[in-house]
């Protein structure tokens, strides 16, 4: 690792605008587990391309990494605003919603993701969780449903697919 952050590194001295090697480094960064750095740099990455949708994303993955939901909600929705077409940053933006416990918000998001991805695991998950916070078994099954079809083994999904069928049947 130490050896590909140098190497980016003087590829940045050379080409400080080479937007490659900045979203490199700071996934490196980020994969080492120094958020901070990783941030730094997507941050750097945003000078030379402001409008970079995926950079918008990924600065929107960490803030949620670091439990910033508002911080994340502002980058995602700038990825959103220059490409509306990415379901990854519409379900990262649902995870930001339900995190602030703002299922409706995270219902329509997850919706609009689906309806660009209709084989998002992830967002069937989230949209299944926000049904069964506000207390929609029915939709919150046939959600949950959708997302281990897709995904058998998913946990969480299995977890709260349980949960939504006693909450139903009126055992919690």
């Amino acid at each position: 690792m130490e050896e590909e952050i140098k190497t980016l590194k003087e590829m940045l001295e050379v080409n400080p605008n080479n937007i490659n090697a900045w979203m490199n480094l700071a996934q490196i960064y980020y994969n080492n587990g120094d958020y901070e750095k990783s941030l730094d740099t997507f941050k750097q990455a945003l000078k030379i391309e402001p409008n970079n949708a995926l950079i918008w994303q990924n600065l929107g993955y960490l803030y949620n990494e670091k439990g910033l939901y508002h911080e994340a909600i502002k980058s995602l929705n700038k990825a959103l605003k220059i490409d509306s077409n990415l379901s990854i940053t519409l379900t990262e933006l649902s995870f930001s919603y339900i995190e602030l416990a703002d299922y409706d918000k995270t219902i329509d998001v997850c919706k609009k993701a689906l309806e660009i991805n209709p084989k998002d695991e992830t967002a069937w998950t989230n949209l299944g969780s926000a049904y069964y916070n506000k207390k929609q078994y029915d939709k919150a099954i046939e959600a949950l449903k959708n997302a281990l079809n897709i995904i058998p083994n998913l946990e969480f999904a299995q977890t709260v697919l349980k949960l939504a069928e006693k909450a139903k049947k009126g055992e919690l």
